[in-house]
């Protein structure tokens, strides 16, 4: 019987390079939504009043989206050792379900925060069967791997 293939050197390289990146970006779009939040209140009052609230939504869901990012790369980094079994790793994937759950909660509070065209209400909107679906698959995930954790365990205490 042979050993399972293990995930690459370069795919795993590849992939915490776009996880970096993708870190990089929503970095950078945090400081652009925040620094020119006074410019799209200048653009479109109707959202001058709400602007501080919208702004503290944007920003708890971008550091959601880097924790979401953070603990991927984590993950990816177990796969490489061996650790993909451990307890740890059930725990990172319980965090990715509040992670994105959180999330889902403020794309739900940012809609009571938008006053502006209906397009943009719909946007958002749109956002929260997304999340949702995010969260369901990864609680599915997440019994996958608890399955195959005890699958582990016992498959050890046998050999």
């Amino acid at each position: 019987m042979s050993s399972p293939k293990r995930l690459s050197g370069p795919m795993m390289w590849l992939t915490w390079s776009a996880l970096g990146v993708l870190a990089i970006l929503v970095a950078v779009g945090l400081l652009g939504a925040a620094a020119s939040a006074g410019e799209l209140a200048a653009f479109l009052p109707v959202l001058a009043p709400v602007q501080g609230p919208l702004i503290m939504v944007a920003i708890a869901f971008g550091l959601c989206i880097e924790a979401l990012i953070l603990m991927t790369g984590v993950l990816v980094g177990y796969i490489r050792v061996d650790r993909i079994f451990s307890p740890s790793a059930l725990r990172l994937v319980d965090g990715l379900v509040v992670a994105v759950v959180i999330a889902t909660l403020l794309v739900i509070v940012a809609l009571f925060f938008i006053p502006g065209p209906p397009q943009l209400f719909l946007l958002v909107e749109a956002a929260v069967p997304v999340g949702a679906t995010i969260a369901l698959v990864l609680l599915v995930m997440r019994s996958l791997l608890r399955r195959a954790v005890a699958m582990h365990v016992e498959l050890d205490e046998v050999v």
